[in-house]
């Protein structure tokens, strides 16, 4: 038997808690024959650790001997000290059972349990008598019996955190989640990436106040988005107090508690959440300050002289606290305070000084601190007023208003667009917003719109370039979003919703932006490979077609599979490989969403001029060949795919419709079968921009112009030309115009005048008959003025050939002939055109095109005999001159000779 043992044996059967039993004290018994030895009286002492090796000392009169708990020191204290320690000992038993049932110990354990207790009674009796918690007392008495390490404790501790680990991982993703979402909903790209990035960090929280946490947390985030959606908020200052809720800021939580335990009003929490907000965004810095501000805060500072003056007031802070309580001030205000004396302000420690040791006037403490706080939040102000001034072009950064002297000319009631188209240039290269949102924002300046003159207003009212930046970029996308739902409405109205399919939804969520082109490759290369989870959403999809409940599904894929990462490297075919970089000219944009999607048909399908196309790309790294490579080989996959469709899906109901001309939907068809250019490029142009509109006109227009060329529209120009004279005779009939006026333009518009024709075309979009009229005699007067110019020449014509030498009486004659042949050219011509004016109405354009022909045949017949005049002229001339010439020769001759004989 062990020592313990043997104890616990001797106390349970002497019924003594007491103390701890250290030995036996053993007595010889007496023997009535014998006489008592000296020897023999004598008691002896035997411990407790003797007693269990060797039992039969303990033969005679044997009394157990306890030694009292701790030292006995309960023989020097008075009565009540010593029953105030029994009863801690009765509770601290009372504990130990309530333990060793708890944790199921046996018999040893919770014996040394109990012996271990009594040994350092002492210190057990003050760790059960304090203010700890009852984990930390179980945990106390648990190391007791585990000193070098409990393993049960742990797994209990353990189970414990295993039971909240799933709640509390919950409650992080839900937070994640509203912070996500959040940041969907803001414009600014910067802000939105920094609050997606808040909501990548993780919400942890841990404790027993954790579920109360959560609920103040999300009531906090709900508050956020309010501000937003109000446009109250600045998204850079949403982004910031988004960081303090989550990092759980003691002034806002302060101020959460006290709007609903203490009846605040939610606008002072919105206010406190503001000003949190606004404290940690540094504003722009102003170029320069209409005077320099000392404040009393950066004077220099004395450590001697402020850490007496700071042992002085504390009971000033206690009365600033009391003040905060009595709503006196504001949670702000008082956390702004105590920021200030713990960074030893200067002026801030005075005052709480000369609180403190003058007559304590509370309301002047509460001005004065106020005023500094003011201050402080003042200084913001003007460098927000700076940077406006400086967005509006200012010489300096603050200055004060003139009502006189204004850079921006108010009379102009193109001022303000050119004001803001400078400062979208300015922004655009600061980065503060996309081209796209840029062009957008162009766009609508120069329509004039009234948003945007709104906001210009304001800006100039307040020259707040912030917020007018804000209201920009919120404009902006919501006409995106404007303009990308009608072409989303106008695809739904021409498919039914069971023709949606994954591809179309995906394409869908890039437009409006709630994914990336990049994402949206990735989806696309995931679900023609196969994947499991997109093959089941795609089931799903097409059993119910909930649109919400696929693109919730195709975001979370987004949101696990990272297409931005780095993937690890894993060695994969040639079919992945190909994939891959598909999705990566998708994410470039060097591709678009349905050239990736015709590319991973082929893929699939192992096309052998795309793996040829790869097979080069891997030799050469040429990825400009590649991409038009590619381009050329989606352009004929899709011929391919489309060409069908064309003829049934698109021909047939226009040519049902009475949409084309006659003659026009064979012609087209002709032209699908024949591949014409024109054909193709317009289908290219559907599937990129889907704008169904544009392509049906480009349709209608082709097949014009083809019936144009194969004269099915003469009956058309026909009736156009009786229209025409039917209008000429109403303005004559009218009395804008005689009737020998009416009978000349008539004249010019069948023999197709290119000025008359354009008159009538203005005359009949605009029906303004009188300035027709006066453009019709301007006409007129310069062809009658053509007329006479000609007649001049015949006439000029006619006297050069009279005063010609008698040599040249047969060219002239041969002149006058032909002349006579063009006068009756001319004649023919004009009974030519006569009949051409008659038949104009019934043969169309056909036969102004021949009477053009002949025009121009006639033309080139006069200025062939024109030249032929000029050159029969020129010989003549050069006749006349020889003769002449020669004549000279003669007499010059016979001159010498009459001197030379005069001489002789």
């Amino acid at each position: 038997m062990s020592p313990l043992e043997l104890q616990q044996l001797v106390r349970a059967a002497l019924s003594h808690h007491d103390g701890v039993c250290a030995g036996f004290q053993v007595a010889p018994t007496t023997s009535n024959a014998r006489k008592k030895r000296p020897s023999s009286s004598i008691q002896r002492l035997v411990p407790l650790s003797v007693a269990c090796k060797a039992p039969e000392l303990l033969s005679g009169r044997v009394s157990a001997l306890f030694a009292p708990c701790g030292g006995s020191p309960n023989a020097l204290k008075p009565q009540n000290e010593v029953s105030e320690s029994s009863s801690d000992v009765i509770r601290l038993h009372r504990l130990l059972k309530a333990l060793e049932s708890e944790q199921k110990l046996s018999s040893f354990e919770s014996a040394v349990l109990r012996d271990l207790c009594e040994q350092q009674s002492a210190r057990v009796l003050a760790a059960m008598a304090g203010n700890a918690s009852v984990a930390q007392k179980k945990r106390f008495l648990l190391d007791l019996l585990r000193p070098e390490g409990s393993i049960g404790l742990k797994t209990e501790l353990q189970t414990s955190h295993h039971t909240d680990k799933g709640e509390e991982s919950l409650h992080a993703e839900l937070v994640a989640k509203k912070v996500a979402a959040i940041g969907r909903r803001v414009f600014s790209p910067q802000v939105q990436m920094q609050i997606l990035a808040l909501s990548r960090d993780g919400w942890k929280i841990s404790g027993s106040k954790s579920d109360g946490r959560f609920v103040d947390t999300m009531e906090l985030l709900n508050m956020v988005e309010r501000l937003l959606d109000k446009h109250v908020l600045p998204e850079d200052h949403g982004a910031h107090l988004l960081e303090l809720v989550l990092g759980q800021n003691t002034v806002l939580w302060s101020a959460l508690q006290s709007f609903k335990n203490d009846g605040g009003s939610l606008s002072d929490l919105e206010t406190t959440a503001k000003r949190l907000a606004a404290l940690g965004v540094d504003p722009p810095r102003p170029i320069a300050r209409k005077k320099s501000r000392k404040s009393p805060r950066k004077l220099s500072k004395s450590s001697k002289s402020s850490s007496p003056a700071k042992k002085r007031v504390s009971s000033a802070l206690a009365v600033m606290t009391s003040l905060h309580t009595q709503q006196m001030l504001t949670s702000l205000e008082l956390d702004i305070i105590q920021a200030l004396v713990a960074q030893d302000d200067t002026q801030v420690l005075q005052l709480l000084c000369d609180f403190e040791l003058g007559d304590g006037d509370v309301s002047a403490l509460r001005d004065a601190l106020v005023g500094i706080v003011e201050e402080i939040t003042m200084e913001l102000g003007d460098e927000e007023k700076a940077a406006a001034a400086f967005a509006r072009g200012l010489d300096d950064a603050v200055r004060e208003e003139d009502p006189l002297v204004d850079s921006d000319d108010d009379s102009d009631s193109l001022g303000w667009q050119r004001h803001l188209s400078f400062l979208l240039g300015q922004w655009q290269a600061q980065h503060h917003l996309t081209p796209t949102a840029a062009k957008t924002l162009r766009r609508m300046v120069a329509q004039r719109h009234n948003l945007l003159e709104s906001a210009y207003e304001v800006f100039a009212g307040d020259g707040d370039a912030s917020e007018l930046l804000d209201t920009l970029q919120r404009v902006a996308k919501l006409q995106r979003q404007i303009e990308q739902s009608q072409a989303g409405q106008r695809v739904l109205n021409t498919t039914s919703a069971s023709g949606v399919s994954l591809e179309d939804v995906v394409r869908q969520m890039q437009r409006r932006g709630t994914i990336q082109a990049g994402d949206a490759a990735g989806l696309l290369v995931l679900f023609h490979g196969g994947n499991e989870a997109l093959q089941a959403a795609n089931e799903a999809f097409q059993a119910d077609e909930d649109v919400h409940e696929l693109e919730d599904t195709l975001l979370l894929v987004v949101k696990h599979a990272r297409f931005g990462s780095d993937a690890e490297e894993e060695t994969v075919d040639e079919v992945q490989s190909v994939a891959r970089l598909l999705a990566e000219f998708g994410r470039s944009g060097r591709l678009e969403l349905w050239q990736i999607q015709l590319l991973m048909s082929l893929v699939k399908a192992h096309d052998p001029r795309l793996l040829a196309a790869v097979d080069v790309y891997d030799e050469d790294k040429n990825m400009e060949e590649l991409v038009d490579t590619l381009e050329i080989l989606v352009e004929l996959a899709a011929w391919e795919r489309h060409r069908r469709a064309m003829v049934h899906d698109w021909i047939a109901p226009l040519a049902r419709s009475n949409k084309l001309p006659r003659g026009g939907a064979e012609r087209l068809v002709q032209l699908v079968k024949a591949r014409d250019d024109r054909v193709v490029a317009a289908l290219v142009v559907f599937l990129s921009d889907n704008n169904r509109d544009e392509f049906v006109d480009t349709l209608v227009r082709i097949a014009c112009l083809e019936a144009m060329k194969l004269k099915y529209v003469q009956a058309d120009a026909s009736r156009e030309g009786h229209l025409v004279l039917d209008l000429l005779k109403e303005l004559e009939g009218k009395g804008v115009m005689t009737g020998e006026e009416r009978e000349q333009v008539e004249e010019l518009v069948c023999r197709g005048e290119a000025r008359m024709l354009a008159a009538m075309d203005v005359l009949a979009a605009t029906h303004e008959a009188e300035d027709f009229a006066d453009t019709a005699r301007r006409v007129l007067a310069k062809t009658d003025e053509r007329v006479e110019e000609k007649e001049l020449d015949a006439v000029a014509l006619d006297e050069q050939k009279i005063e010609a030498p008698s040599d040249d009486v047969e060219v002239s004659a041969s002149v006058s002939e032909k002349n006579e042949e063009e006068a009756a050219g001319e004649e023919s011509s004009q009974t030519e055109e006569q009949q051409l004016t008659c038949d104009k109405t019934e043969e169309g354009e056909e036969s102004e095109a021949e009477h053009q022909e002949d025009e121009e045949s006639r033309e080139k017949k006069e200025n062939e005999n024109g030249e032929e005049e000029a050159a029969v002229e020129v010989e003549g001339t050069e006749e006349v001159a020889e003769t002449s010439e020669k004549e000279q020769e003669v007499e010059a001759k016979d001159a010498l000779e009459k001197e030379q004989k005069d001489d002789d």
